[in-house]
């Protein structure tokens, strides 16, 4: 079943991820702060970096600064496109 996914921060259909490599020492994933459309991008990204900046890790934990990536429906995070030409 198919569901829209929508923007953290108004009702349009989101087109990015915003979210940041984290990893523990064994396991690495994507620690997602948000999923946005075009309008909302800038604002979205610019509080995932404050976000990212105040997060607290464990001994062994790391945490990437945040990058955009393109949400592509059936993709893995390892697989998502990122975009760093829309990161400034």
């Amino acid at each position: 079943m198919n569901y829209p996914v929508l923007c953290y921060s108004c009702p349009s259909p989101a087109e990015y991820k915003v979210a940041a490599e984290w990893s523990d020492g064994l396991t690495r994933e994507l620690k997602t702060y948000a999923l946005s459309c075009p309008a909302c991008l800038g604002a979205n990204f610019a509080k995932a970096k404050l976000k990212q900046s105040q997060c607290r890790l464990l001994h062994g934990e790391t945490l990437e600064v945040p990058g955009i990536y393109t949400i592509c429906r059936g993709n893995r995070d390892h697989q998502l496109l990122r975009k760093p030409e829309l990161e400034v």
